[in-house]
């Protein structure tokens, strides 16, 4: 089983190393959409492994479950998508080695940080991640992207010591393990874990898009290619909600104050985000902003968990629902922001048509996982578990109110889309990659009961 955790993490780095030559970039090109395909394998053939190596690190784990497994699946499948996207586009652009050698490592750390079942690893896959993508946020080398990269820089290095900080704490209040199961458990039995909560909310919450920390996202995406800006959103900032979701008491103790405190950050980013989107005016901007407002869902949940433990054993499985439903969904909206259109006024209409489709889960649609998504969210809320929420009585309204407010933001992205120009020659692989991820999305209630 080692080997099989070992090539998903190993394959990517091993393939940043072929940037050399234009012989073997050649080769890289061709390999870029299936580099994530032993994490894929991984993510639907194992269930619930772990493996422990003591020789590395500080003994380093290998471990897959029903928590991380939907996090590994979108990943593998958004950078899959993306990949082959990125290699109809940008094979033989200027700074192409730039570009590879960041997607490269920043998939390494992506995937690590999803497998790792200790701190070292985690932090590792986390901070290689991190500033990889750097790398493919000042890609263009423009003074936009260049202050984009200084911002983006600026706060992870911000939210990494927070992290680095938090994770140490957590370790010393665990007897010095590095396992991120003890050192929740630990966090859960502590009679003052504050700044340890504090500093991992903070450091994963730089990456999650967390309101007051979410100034990177909407200067990032504009300036990034195509492809990178839909990992950006569709995988990397979900690493911030997973680091969350491992590392702190979930289940185990109430915490009503730094719940509460949560719920009303995530409620922020839902709504204020979906307002602030709505009036901008390049399109892949409105998507970032409309992952900071998704993410609030996210991030309400886990509020809302952090008040009452009972509720993990009912949502925990909502959170892999959500990281698939967005993770496609976006990655595919994206994707659609850099698609040559027909110029055929009839052509060009079906075109607009059939890339808003993804839009109609996002919205939360019937029969679409977001609406199953929205649903689950409501029914936990206003639950007979949920009797110490704060805000019960009006959350169901307050998520009305977000689908409103979705439906605004991306009726903006798509009015932006269709004021591009359009092309007489429509290039058929992006297309290709974005059909996948679209199929993907939409056929996402089809096989989600099979793979959650």
């Amino acid at each position: 089983m080692s080997w099989a955790f070992s090539a998903a993490v190993l394959l990517p780095l091993l393939a940043a190393s072929l940037v050399a030559t234009g012989s073997t970039r050649f080769l890289l090109w061709r390999l870029l959409p299936w580099l994530p395909l032993p994490a894929l394998l991984l993510a639907t053939q194992v269930r619930d492994a772990s493996v422990d190596i003591p020789w590395l690190m500080l003994g380093a784990r290998w471990q897959l479950d029903t928590l991380r497994s939907p996090f590994l699946l979108a990943a593998s499948l958004l950078w899959g998508g993306a990949g082959l996207y990125a290699r109809a586009v940008l094979e033989g652009a200027e700074r192409e080695r730039w570009f590879l050698s960041s997607w490269c490592l920043a998939l390494a750390g992506n995937l690590w940080l999803i497998v790792a079942g200790d701190a070292v690893g985690f932090y590792a896959g986390f901070a290689l991640m991190t500033f990889a993508a750097w790398g493919l946020v000042v890609h263009a080398d423009s003074p936009r992207a260049l202050w984009a990269g200084k911002v983006y820089i600026a706060m992870a290095v911000l939210g990494e010591l927070a992290l680095l900080a938090g994770l140490l704490l957590a370790s010393e209040l665990a007897g010095g393990s590095v396992l991120l199961a003890e050192m929740a458990t630990a966090l859960g039995r502590s009679q003052q874990p504050g700044l340890a909560l504090g500093l991992l909310l903070t450091g994963f919450g730089v990456k999650a898009g967390l309101p007051l920390l979410h100034f990177w996202l909407p200067l990032a995406h504009p300036v990034a290619p195509t492809p990178a800006s839909a990992v950006l959103s569709g995988a990397m900032i979900k690493a911030g909600l997973l680091g969350w979701l491992v590392v702190l008491p979930l289940g185990l103790t109430s915490l009503p104050a730094w719940g509460t405190m949560v719920m009303a950050l995530g409620l922020i980013a839902l709504l204020g985000a979906a307002l602030r989107g709505i009036w901008t005016r390049e399109a892949k901007t409105v998507l970032a902003w409309s992952s900071i407002s998704q993410m609030g869902l996210a991030t309400l949940m886990l509020g809302a968990v952090l008040v009452e433990p009972a509720l993990w054993w009912l949502v925990s499985g909502w959170f892999g629902l959500f990281v698939l439903h967005h993770g496609l969904a976006k990655g595919a909206l994206f994707l659609s922001v850099g698609l040559s259109l027909p110029g055929a006024p009839v052509a060009r209409g079906l075109a607009l048509l059939v890339v808003a489709l993804p839009a109609l889960s996002v919205i939360g649609l019937p029969l679409t996982s977001g609406e199953a998504v929205k649903r689950w969210l409501k029914d936990s809320v206003s639950g007979d578990l949920a009797g110490a929420v704060p805000w019960q009585p009006w959350l169901p309204h307050l998520l009305s109110l977000s689908t409103l407010l979705t439906l605004l933001l991306l009726l903006r992205w798509w009015w932006l889309l269709r004021s591009g120009d359009g092309s007489t020659a429509v290039a058929t692989l992006p297309w290709v990659a974005w059909l996948l991820l679209a199929a993907l999305s939409l056929g996402l209630p089809l096989y989600a009961p099979i793979l959650l």
